[in-house]
């Protein structure tokens, strides 16, 4: 499985310079366009700092939007990144110990993750009739839930060889080319992968930065107001 191995990592470089690219220019563009002098007022204060992380961990605008669809998605972003946290081991040696130390609420965010996809699908296109579709969230929605599903039948149905895929993931990020495991469901679910690692939306990274500056506005909104 060498040939498989050498082209598996070749795509992982590929994906990873798409990924970097795109990021690098979304960068640029967003410095350009900010202003070389920033006002003292328009400087964030650690109170803005606090609320604005608050915003972003729990999606307070989404909660107030609406209540329904928000515990589907908080569930299923939470979900998500416990299971990413986890598979940091394949990429790390030695693995840090606060790694292994959540292994088993990552295993169980895995679990979680597929039901609050399905959650999410419901309340999207049964009981919001589409008024909060989009079709290429729906694609990034759908492709997490294919890697989870296929991820989960690694876990309990086909067992890969783990120490292979470690030293495959190991040679990927220390530039070295090593045969990967002959599971083809390891190789789909690395594809997979690969490929929401390309689609990833440059404003899911930005997303901090924009409530960052909308708290900000607010709070300078609520200081007018008390001056006045």
């Amino acid at each position: 499985m060498r040939i498989i191995g050498v082209a598996l990592t070749f795509a992982y470089y590929l994906s990873a310079l798409a990924f970097l690219g795109n990021y690098v220019v979304k960068a640029l563009q967003w410095i350009k366009s900010k202003p070389l002098n920033v006002a003292a007022s328009d400087r964030i204060t650690p109170k803005t700092f606090t609320l604005a992380a608050f915003d972003i961990l729990f999606f307070r605008r989404l909660l107030i939007v609406n209540d329904v669809l928000w515990i589907g998605e908080w569930v299923f972003h939470i979900s998500f990144g416990l299971v990413v946290l986890r598979h940091l081991r394949y990429f790390l040696d030695p693995v840090p110990e606060w790694i292994w130390s959540i292994q088993t609420i990552g295993i169980i965010a895995g679990y979680v993750l597929p039901a609050a996809f399905g959650y999410i699908a419901v309340m999207k296109l049964c009981i919001e009739k589409k008024q909060y579709v989009s079709s290429y969230n729906f694609f990034l929605l759908a492709l997490i839930f294919v890697i989870s599903v296929t991820g989960l039948l690694m876990k309990n149905v086909y067992h890969p060889d783990i120490v292979a895929i470690k030293e495959f993931m190991m040679g990927a990020v220390t530039l070295r080319f090593i045969s990967t495991s002959e599971s083809p469901l390891f190789i789909f679910h690395f594809v997979m992968v690969l490929i929401l690692f390309i689609k990833l939306p440059t404003h899911v990274f930005a997303a901090p930065l924009t409530i960052m500056a909308a708290r900000q506005r607010d709070e300078i909104v609520k200081e007018l107001v008390h001056e006045k």
